[in-house]
């Protein structure tokens, strides 16, 4: 039944999910539905001006399906624009190259930092506590410092 309403409908059931295809993106979050909507629109096409059987027909809408979200998803991979914040999250990466002063000494090469609200455990160069130090790394959640 659906395959002789298809027939039918010829080129213009391939529009019309693409149509469908289409309004779903706008739907469902991300760009996939977008690719598979194109697809079956070329395909649309494609059948108008040849006189292929529908199981040919679903062959080629499947491997355009493929081929379109391929290079549709990496083209526009690469055109996404820099984050205005890119260490957001990182918040010890934020901190590399910054100068502060130690509340607690280095002793043998340990020692802690009070920056902003939070205690850091560093590592560096023996140090009393009121020295200025500037961090020069870190590595999980432990902060490199030396004397600055």
């Amino acid at each position: 039944m659906i395959l002789d309403i298809l027939n039918q409908l010829g080129a213009w059931g391939w529009w019309i999910v693409g149509i469908i295809f289409l309004g779903l993106e706008l739907i469902v979050p991300g760009s996939f539905f977008v690719w598979i909507g194109v697809a079956a629109i070329v395909t649309g096409g494609l059948a108008l001006f040849t006189d292929f059987m529908w199981q040919t027909q679903a062959i080629v809408f499947a491997a355009l399906s493929v081929a379109i979200v391929i290079m549709g998803r990496s083209y526009f991979a690469h055109r996404r624009p820099a984050p205005d914040q890119p260490l957001l999250n990182q918040r010890a990466a934020r901190l590399v190259g910054r100068n502060y002063i130690l509340s607690e000494p280095i002793v043998a090469g340990t020692g802690r930092i009070r920056i902003d609200d939070t205690m850091w455990r560093i590592i560096g160069p023996d140090l009393p506590s009121g020295a200025r130090v500037q961090v020069t790394g870190f590595d999980a959640g432990v902060l490199s410092v030396r004397q600055a």
